[in-house]
């Protein structure tokens, strides 16, 4: 099922650094300006921002496919989750369906980071699980090349199998961009290798950390954009039209 234009699901949380002496007044002060600040430009047509706030940083990412409406409905909500299972630490990220929140008084921006790292999977096995998944394989390394290639370092697609429904494979790659599209890479596939290690006899899986996840299912989790119908035929001649998967 999914998460779009519905409540967020909340997938993990980390929270660091607990801290009860007296700045934490002032701390609390800047982290309420932080927070109200991504959660505005949530609302200006933004999948990803980061700001800062006397010194505490912070950014959000929301899934690729989202509109903004989605966007600032999991921002907003994740400003307020995050609050509530961190409230005394100065370093906290939440990820929500569909989006990601954190902060802390270190400057992360630029950073490539895979930890901490959460690992969500499918409990059901696949029906042939001592046979590897080439074709789940041909699509997560396919997408991690063609969103190094995108500026929203962010690609979903679907691998048809036999063309048979049944066979239907989704796929989610993205990371946030405040690193470059060679962290990304990097990023990227330190989870690959993960999702290999601990996931490959799943039908499904979710590999989540603070610059990038990917996830891979057997069901539709992702917007998938509308294609457009083609042109009608001219002076009566017949057209067809091919179009380049995004």
């Amino acid at each position: 099922m999914s998460s779009i234009n519905s409540q967020p699901i909340y997938n993990y949380h980390f929270c660091e650094d607990q801290s009860n002496n007296s700045s934490d007044a002032s701390f609390e002060s800047n982290l309420t300006v932080l927070l109200g600040s991504l959660s505005s430009k949530a609302s200006q047509n933004i999948s990803f921002y980061n700001d800062t706030s006397n010194g505490i940083y912070g950014l959000f990412l929301c899934r690729g496919d989202v509109n903004t409406s989605t966007c600032q409905s999991c921002v907003s909500y994740a400003t307020q989750d995050i609050i509530s299972r961190c409230p005394s630490n100065r370093t906290a990220i939440i990820w929500l369906d569909p989006c990601m929140l954190r902060y802390s008084d270190t400057n992360f921006f630029g950073v490539e980071q895979t930890s901490p790292e959460m690992i969500l999977f499918n409990g059901q096995d696949r029906n042939s699980p001592n046979i590897t998944d080439f074709g789940g394989q041909s699509l997560m390394d396919g997408l991690i090349g063609l969103a190094l290639g995108t500026e929203i370092l962010y690609q979903a697609d679907i691998w048809s199998g036999n063309n048979k429904a049944s066979e239907l494979r989704y796929g989610l790659v993205q990371c946030t961009r405040d690193i470059d599209s060679t962290s990304c890479a990097d990023c990227l596939g330190q989870l690959m290798t993960q999702a290999k290690n601990c996931c490959e006899e799943k039908i499904g899986w979710h590999v989540l950390a603070p610059s990038c996840n990917i996830r891979y299912e057997n069901y539709s989790f992702f917007e998938q954009p509308t294609v457009p119908p083609p042109p009608p035929p001219d002076n009566g001649k017949t057209s067809s039209t091919f179009q380049v998967p995004a």
